[in-house]
């Protein structure tokens, strides 16, 4: 029997870093935490770069995403707080900081439910994806396995492309495409080579997941809901396999998090392929939402479930 090939494949959220940089160091961060506890970990990664530019020149629309957020962001906050009354309200501290927090961790989110900003993320996310499979596919002529590792927004762009790749039935996939025009052909391959078993799904890890709040972006999903019905793991790839025991879905999460969010209520989790994690990254809601990248915790949870 041939072995696929391990793609670890990490997918970050927008930050608001006025000067945003190339999100490797908190990959490698992360990616050698969770091997210094399972030593069959690969050694090697890759991830996504979107929602700022690197040098581009002009830039793509969703490069733009980043600045624009800090633009906006140093005009709104600063407005908040001229707002000035009598009312004695310690919660106003807090408050403060949860409009920060909420400001640039949900105007990335609005963004991508858009219709062309998620036209934009999900082109560039097939482009970088299929890079990546094909360069290992040219190198070993092996099935390539699938672990992708999203945080923050990054989980509902990893969820969305695993319905994508996996979705068993045509109709559902025609009548909600991918994309329209830019990466729609990285998305047909990748698509494609899913279908035909070159391309497997291992897992999907997600970290500060904001999918509960983020659920009602397909009309279908609304219905299914309405209706007290669950969604269906098989249509994201999420299939009980007895060579990789434990949860094709882990939801690693903090309640300290104000963005993150369980997802077993979401999901059907009767094959046991779904599966909330729960960890204490920190006890401040300000720093919550970040340190899961070098999270003790949270390496030691994957590592045993990878």
């Amino acid at each position: 029997m041939t072995h696929p090939t391990e793609l670890i494949f990490y997918i970050h959220g927008v930050t608001p870093d006025r000067r945003p940089t190339p999100h490797t160091g908190i990959y490698r961060k992360l990616h050698e935490g969770i091997g210094s506890v399972r030593e069959d970990w690969p050694a090697t990664f890759a991830g996504a770069e979107w929602g700022w530019n690197p040098g581009e020149d002009p830039p793509k629309e969703q490069q733009l995403l980043s600045q624009a957020q800090n633009q906006l962001g140093q005009r709104v906050l600063p407005a908040v707080e001229r707002a000035r009354d009598f009312s004695l309200n310690p919660s106003r501290l807090a408050l403060n900081q949860l409009r920060e927090i909420t400001f640039y961790g949900f105007s990335d989110m609005f963004y991508y439910a858009s219709g062309t900003g998620k036209e934009s993320i999900r082109g560039e996310l097939a482009k970088q994806v299929l890079t990546q499979v094909e360069t290992l596919q040219q190198k070993e002529e092996r099935p390539v396995r699938l672990t992708l590792m999203g945080h923050s927004a990054g989980c509902v762009i990893a969820l969305d492309l695993l319905f994508h790749l996996f979705h068993p039935a045509e109709a559902p996939y025609t009548s909600h495409c991918y994309v329209d025009q830019t990466g729609r052909d990285e998305s047909e391959t990748l698509r494609k080579m899913s279908q035909d078993g070159r391309l497997q799904l291992r897992r999907l890890i997600t970290l500060g997941n904001p999918l509960a709040a983020m659920a009602f972006r397909h009309s279908r999903v609304v219905e299914a809901f309405a209706a007290g019905e669950k969604l269906n793991p098989v249509h994201y790839g999420f299939l009980p396999d007895d060579a990789l025991p434990g949860p094709r879905w882990m939801n690693i999460w903090d309640r300290d998090d104000p963005l993150a969010w369980p997802v077993e209520p979401l999901m059907d989790t009767s094959s046991g392929t779904v599966q909330d994690v729960y960890v204490n990254v920190s006890d401040w809601i300000t720093k919550a939402h970040n340190a899961y990248w070098d999270s003790r915790a949270v390496h030691k949870a994957i590592g045993e479930r990878w």
